[in-house]
C-alpha cells in the first residue's frame, strides 16, 4: 500500500495518465470544432449528436481518471448510475432541444420565431 504513494508511483503511472486526458480534452475540442466549421453536419440534429457523443467521451476520461473511478473498487455500480443518468441526460435534451425542431412539432407549423406580424397598411387621413 505504501508503495503506491511513492513519487515514483506519480512519475511513471499517474502523470501518463493527467498527459492523456489532456490530450482527449484537446482533440475533442479540436475535432468538434473542426467539424462545424467545415460543414460537415447536414442538419442541427446531427450537430447536436455528434456534440454530445464527443462530449460523452470527454466527460468519461475526466471522471475516470479525476474521480478515481479507475481505482474505485463499487466501479459497476457508479457505472450502471452514470449510464442512467446520462440515459435521463439525453432524455431532458431530446424534450428540450428537440420541441425547437419543425418534423418535432405535431398538429401545427413552426412558428417559435415569428414574434412579428405583418404590419397593417398605414391610411391616409381623411381631408373634407
Amino acid at each position: 500500500m505504501s508503495d503506491e504513494h511513492s513519487p515514483e508511483y506519480y512519475k511513471n503511472k499517474f502523470i501518463p495518465l493527467i498527459y492523456l486526458v489532456g490530450a482527449i480534452l484537446i482533440v475533442g475540442t479540436i475535432i468538434t470544432f473542426a467539424a462545424d466549421k467545415m460543414g460537415v453536419f447536414t442538419s442541427f440534429t446531427n450537430a447536436i449528436i455528434f456534440a454530445m457523443a464527443v462530449a460523452v467521451v470527454k466527460a468519461s476520461a475526466v471522471i475516470y481518471i479525476f474521480m478515481h473511478l479507475k481505482w474505485d473498487i463499487k466501479l459497476k455500480t457508479i457505472s450502471l448510475t452514470l449510464g442512467c443518468t446520462v440515459i435521463f441526460f439525453i432524455g431532458m435534451m431530446w424534450l428540450t432541444v428537440g420541441s425547437e425542431i419543425d418534423s418535432n412539432k405535431p398538429g401545427h407549423s413552426d412558428n417559435t420565431w415569428n414574434h412579428v406580424t405583418e404590419p397593417e397598411p398605414e391610411t391616409a387621413p381623411e381631408t373634407k
